[in-house]
């Protein structure tokens, strides 16, 4: 995937956004708007992270892959055997 084109497509978002944004006059949804943008800043600034724990789980798992390339099943396979 470019990430030129992503850079694109964000820049031409987020001038739609701002355009769209001047013609709102609804006070519910700006309000709606400015909460989901307060809420993705207190989310994003909190740093996460993963215990010793679920690093080992997930190592263990790429080891078990790197080792055993062929027991893979693509999103067919997964949904046939539930």
């Amino acid at each position: 995937m470019d990430i030129n084109v992503n850079v694109m497509d964000l820049d031409a978002d987020i001038k739609w956004i701002r355009k769209e944004l001047k013609e709102v006059k609804d006070p519910t949804l700006i309000e709606a708007f400015k909460n989901l943008l307060q809420y993705r800043k207190k989310v994003s600034d909190v740093p996460y992270e993963i215990s010793d724990e679920h690093k080992a789980v997930l190592d263990e798992r790429l080891e078990y892959h790197k080792a055993n390339p062929d027991e893979l099943l693509d999103w067919e396979g997964v949904k046939s055997k539930w």
